[in-house]
């Protein structure tokens, strides 16, 4: 098996011009091109690749609409990357059906020479994050600021703390700004899983032992298991190494761990969801392998570690790059072993699927629609496996309900979202600073998955008093493909929440008609909740 450098991380270290007085704010414009602005937009946009203004990142068919691709194309100023002005163009026979994104006007520099050469971004970068700090090749660009527009590396860190993104100032070595990268909620053999239920495992059979290695599916799926040894655990958060020793192994093909065996079937279980729903092909649609980790520490071991360690190690599932992702324990109070919960499973797999198309920001509202996507496809994979079942095993519109022990009794709800304290209109938006829930992206989240929620159940939205008729549960898909063709196809790093509106009506109109009643109950869910009108 190959290692993909999962605990890596992009991080932005700014190299600043050494005066910006007198620059102005960047400024973003938000472009949504349809309907009658759309031919001055494809203009425009042809017009920019031509002369270099914009570059084509990366083009990908359309699974869903033959004949259709999806451009996702990067500003250029000066033959550097604006980072954060970005594009997706749908085109159909050579025609422009839509633009979304964000786009910087009036891009200038001083200087294109930076201030520090690319070892000195580096030293910066990794004497900021602390001891243990590693920092790869960077790559020159401009970043936006509210200072105007500033000369940047590019360059990738990783650290045993965290994996982040950090903002240096080149000129003075202080840290303007961080955020993380860690998204934070063949053989056939049996398993008994965290809630004792008997599962399937497609497993590798070795001489005298059977691996958690999924070869049956096109995407090879690893589960790993680390014991709960910190000692293993560290080693792997100071130099990235994995072992074959590592995959999690059985003596008889009668899989006995609860963990190991959820986080084998569920990974499977994804895969299998975007493929069938989507034809996807895996989070990177290219088949990319992936790796689960469970008993990264120990649920005893609990009491001997600080809170942040608990919190993100024990009572954390987390996606951390290149189809890497661990499970926690639980620490047995707040919450049992992560892996149990095929939502938080989807939900963290998602952030995969982002990280691959419009790699949402972490950060504000960017950070809420990338949280939002993930609560939405787990979710939406509950609901394609569980259907059927009784009320009780069934699927529902609340996430983690299976692993939480804390009241009450689930992480966060799609259908009622005050009921775990998070918001459910637009004007209850909380941004509680960028180093708390990075400004928001669990917390605000809701907004946008409660307007799934109304599209597909309806019901009424308690702030605004709008009443949403819904498509109805047994539609859900309808809505699901809305959903993933927006914010796979149509967001870009940057994105706000009207832009996933205007994305998710433009998927509706694209996947069902102008006139459906999927557009027509998605738009008065949006509305419901306080985005556009």
């Amino acid at each position: 098996m190959t290692w993909r450098t999962a605990v890596s991380a992009v991080v932005l270290v700014l190299a600043v011009i050494v005066s910006t007085e007198g620059q102005q704010p960047a400024q973003a414009r938000s472009v949504a091109a349809v309907g009658p602005t759309l031919a001055a937009w494809a203009s425009q946009v042809d017009g920019m690749l031509r002369d270099g203004r914009l570059d084509i990142a990366s083009v990908q068919a359309d699974t869903m609409i033959p004949g259709r691709t999806h451009e996702r194309l990067v500003q250029r100023h000066d033959g550097l990357t604006v980072f954060g002005g970005e594009l997706v163009r749908q085109v159909d026979g050579g025609v422009t059906v839509s633009i979304f994104g964000r786009l910087f006007d009036n891009v200038s520099l001083a200087s294109r020479v930076p201030a520090l050469d690319e070892r000195a971004a580096r030293a910066a970068a990794e004497n900021a994050d602390g001891p243990g700090a590693a920092a790869s090749a960077a790559e020159l660009g401009i970043l936006p600021t509210s200072r105007g527009f500033v000369l940047v590396y590019r360059l990738t860190v990783r650290s045993p703390r965290d994996i982040q993104v950090y903002f240096v100032n080149a000129g003075t070595g202080a840290v303007e700004r961080r955020t993380t990268r860690i998204r934070t909620d063949a053989a056939i053999g049996t398993g008994t899983g965290v809630l004792s239920d008997k599962k399937k495992m497609s497993v590798d059979q070795l001489t005298g032992v059977f691996a958690a290695v999924d070869l049956l599916r096109p995407a090879n799926l690893f589960t790993l298991d680390f014991h709960g040894s910190r000692t293993r655990f560290g080693d792997f958060l100071q130099n990235g190494a994995l072992f074959g020793s590592d995959i999690a192994t059985a003596t008889t093909n009668t899989w006995t761990d609860g963990p190991v065996v959820d986080a084998h079937v569920y990974q499977g279980w994804v895969y299998d969801y975007y493929y069938k729903r989507f034809g996807r092909h895996g989070l990177d649609d290219k088949d990319i392998e992936v790796i689960g980790l469970v008993h990264p520490l120990a649920r005893a071991d609990a009491p001997l570690y600080t809170p942040d360690i608990v919190g993100t190690f024990i009572n954390n599932a987390a996606y951390v790059g290149d189809g890497f992702i661990f499970y926690g324990d639980g620490d047995g109070k707040l919450f049992d072993y992560l892996a149990g919960a095929l939502d938080v499973v989807g939900h963290e797999l998602t952030h995969g699927v982002t990280d691959y198309t419009s790699q949402l920001d972490y950060q504000d509202e960017p950070g809420a629609l990338n949280e939002a996507f993930s609560d939405i496809m787990g979710t939406s994979i509950e609901f394609f496996f569980e259907k059927g079942k009784p009320p009780q095993k069934g699927p529902n519109f609340v996430m983690g309900e299976d692993v939480t022990r804390a009241a009450p009794g689930f992480i966060r709800s799609l259908q009622n979202p005050i009921e775990a304290g998070t918001p459910d209109h637009y004007s209850l938006r909380q941004y509680i600073g960028s180093q708390i829930d990075h400004g928001g992206v669990h917390v605000n989240s809701t907004i946008v998955s409660h307007a799934f929620y109304l599209a597909v159940a309806g019901g009424r939205n308690r702030v605004s008093g709008i009443t949403v008729t819904g498509i109805g549960l047994s539609n859900i898909q309808r809505m699901e493909r809305i959903f993933y063709r927006a914010f796979a196809f149509m967001l870009t790093p940057q994105s706000q929440f009207i832009d996933a509106r205007n994305a998710t009506l433009q998927a509706a109109a694209d996947l069902y008609g102008a006139s459906s009643n999927e557009r027509a109950q998605l738009q008065q869910a949006w509305t419901a909740v306080g985005i556009g009108g």
